[in-house]
């Protein structure tokens, strides 16, 4: 991919983000499950396509990613770069052909204020 291409930063960051500035909570737990459910919710309002029989699965996956950038944040490890994407999602027709989509993330806080 080349450096023109605009890059995004991932939709479960900016949620996580999102909490840690505007949510308080009891323990790590409860926030990271938060942050999992919403995003859970997010993907469903995409065209994405997640099986029933997978959720629980993606939610606990969600979970323990949103538990891990917590502990990052805690330590001062995260970078706002390690989160950036290309908004590129791949979805196949039924002729198996593979077309790319582009991925639109939410608008910012700052950008919601601002209407």
């Amino acid at each position: 991919m080349s450096e023109k291409e605009k890059k995004n930063i991932d939709p479960l960051f900016q949620l996580f983000e999102f909490h840690l500035l505007n949510r308080s909570h009891e323990d790590s737990a409860a926030f990271s499950k938060q942050v999992a459910g919403e995003y859970l919710t997010y993907l469903d309002s995409t065209p994405a396509h997640l099986p029933f029989h997978i959720r629980k699965s993606v939610l606990q996956d969600l979970e323990s990613e949103a538990h891990e950038m917590l502990v990052k944040k805690m330590y001062g490890c995260v970078r706002k770069s390690d989160y950036l994407n290309y908004g590129k999602v791949v979805k196949v027709e039924e002729s198996a052909e593979l077309i790319t989509l582009d991925f639109v993330t939410p608008p910012s806080v700052e950008e919601s204020k601002k209407e």
